[in-house]
């Protein structure tokens, strides 16, 4: 039996019950009587659209919850809080479509306590738990290890609504086969790993598992309502476990929380100054780094690499297909041969550009296209790093990673490469370095009441991409460095402030 929430009075728009149309009141549900007790583990909704007259009347259906009740819905309707909440936090679009819950985790970037090694090539890391291939290699931590978890960097903060966990085989007389995964933790947090590695009970918990893990079982844990939205999700053997994780795919479904921009390289054309032959993969070609696949191992097949050598071209060009502003990017550095040095250090200040120019028209040249942002120093093996991009530019779009002409050795490698636009193009804010000046770029000073004056004036101007600032005088210098400049030219300068702008 189906029941509806009616009354007399009119809101102006329509909804429909059990195949009729009624017009929409105050308050907005519908329950379902399901005849028995039964223990409710997902619902499924599928929003309608309603045409009247020709006109299409949209679903409101947003943020709704779903909760489940023992009382009789003909003698007590439902009052927000007087039942048990199941779900909640789902969203739907303006045609009332739902966000169907999507697994966040395939192909995004994880960190792992620890990773066993089978040989140089193969080393199981938490990566290949997110690799969408459950037959293949499984994630596994080391036996000697003190702690045992792995986490997803989910890249943008989204509301959790279940996890799967496939694990993997086990054997306790095979070093390559264990899996000691029991009365697990599945916690989310906002805090970034880079810097802050899961502790017990510092982040919120999702389920925990309440037994141990048979080999090859495939468990679902669903969130709790109190779950709140978060970018990393973790999971961990609680203090007392017996050791080894080995998990060979964990799915995370939830949808977004909030509005945060797509990736405008993801699976587009990508041209490539050389390309290199690897002995496990073959050719590793320029597509690999946006396939949308953040494995840090060369060896795992989803990193670009070039063959030129150091001072050599050493650029990737994408095609976004269309002209945007950038906003920010985001590289995923190698993680295999972490004692190599000179591996370690071919991404030292690399360079992202902008241009209009294809590269089968006018291949890259350094200093000679615009300047997005270049990374100041060395790149941490298998880390994510993001840059932020100069605000001044305008729209281009074509984008070209570049290594620095300085690196040891060339042989430009990128295992992802992602771009964003900015939520708000209008939305900036200025970066200041205290004591210090731009020099030989200046192309118009004048005097003005404040720091604040200056920064509106050079966007005003047109072709201003930094500013010099010195608070006595009150003097605005405006810089124009479209092609980027050296960190040389940056002297020192008592009183003075450079200021460069981002987008907020």
């Amino acid at each position: 039996m189906i029941f509806c929430s009616l009354a007399a009075s009119c809101c102006g728009f329509w909804c429909f019950c059990d195949g009729k149309i009624f017009e929409r009141l105050e308050p907005h549900w519908i329950g379902v009587d399901l005849g028995n007790l039964f223990t409710i583990i997902n619902v499924v909704l599928h929003p309608g659209k309603v045409s009247l007259k020709g006109s299409l009347i949209q679903n409101d259906l947003n943020f709704f919850i779903v909760g489940v009740s023992n009382r009789s819905l003909d003698g007590h309707p439902p009052v927000r809080g007087a039942y048990d909440m199941r779900f909640d936090g789902f969203q739907f679009n303006q045609y009332g479509n739902d966000i169907e819950p999507t697994n966040l985790a395939l192909g995004a970037f994880t960190f792992n306590s620890s990773a066993h090694v089978l040989n140089f090539t193969v080393t199981f890391t938490s990566y290949f738990a997110v690799d969408g291939r459950k037959g293949w290699y499984c994630s596994m931590t080391r036996c000697d290890a003190m702690d045992h978890w792995i986490a997803v960097d989910l890249g943008n903060i989204f509301s959790i609504l279940y996890t799967i966990v496939y694990a993997s085989d086990s054997n306790p007389n095979d070093l390559q086969i264990r899996n000691n995964v029991s009365y697990f933790i599945v916690g989310v947090s906002n805090r970034s790993l880079d810097v802050h590695s899961p502790v017990r009970g510092t982040y919120d918990l999702c389920a925990q598992y309440p037994g141990v893990v048979a080999p090859k079982q495939v468990v679902q844990l669903n969130c709790s309502s109190t779950t709140p939205p978060a970018r990393y999700v973790i999971l961990q053997q609680p203090s007392n476990s017996s050791g080894v994780i080995s998990i060979c795919e964990w799915e995370i479904y939830g949808v977004p929380f909030g509005k945060f921009p797509v990736n405008l390289l993801l699976n587009k054309t990508v041209n490539i100054s050389s390309i290199y032959n690897d002995f496990v993969c073959g050719v590793l070609k320029a597509a690999l780094i946006v396939d949308g696949f953040h494995d840090t191992s060369l060896y795992n097949c989803h990193c670009g690499h070039n063959n030129d050598g150091s001072g050599g071209p050493n650029w990737y060009m994408v095609d976004m297909e269309a002209s945007y502003f950038v906003d920010r990017i985001v590289l995923t550095a190698r993680g295999d041969s972490p004692n190599i040095t000179r591996i370690a250090r071919r991404l030292d200040n690399f360079i992202i550009g902008l241009t209009d120019v294809d590269s089968s028209t006018s291949p890259p040249q350094r200093n000679n296209y615009p300047m997005c942002a270049t990374w100041p120093g060395s790149v941490k093996i298998g880390s994510r790093v993001e840059l932020k991009c100069n605000a001044n530019l305008p729209k281009y779009r074509y984008l070209i990673a570049q290594a620095s002409a300085n690196t040891p050795d060339g042989f430009f490698a990128i295992c992802e490469l992602e771009a964003y636009e900015p939520l708000d193009e209008n939305s900036f804010r200025w970066k200041r370095k205290s004591n210090v000046r731009l020099a030989g770029f200046q192309f118009k000073q004048l005097n003005v009441r404040s720091a604040l004056e200056c920064m509106h004036k050079c966007k005003q101007l047109g072709g201003c991409d930094s500013i010099n600032f010195h608070p006595a005088s009150k003097l605005c210098q405006f810089n124009s460095h479209v092609n980027g400049y050296y960190t040389t030219t940056l002297t020192s300068d008592t009183n003075w402030s450079f200021y460069t702008v981002n987008y907020s």
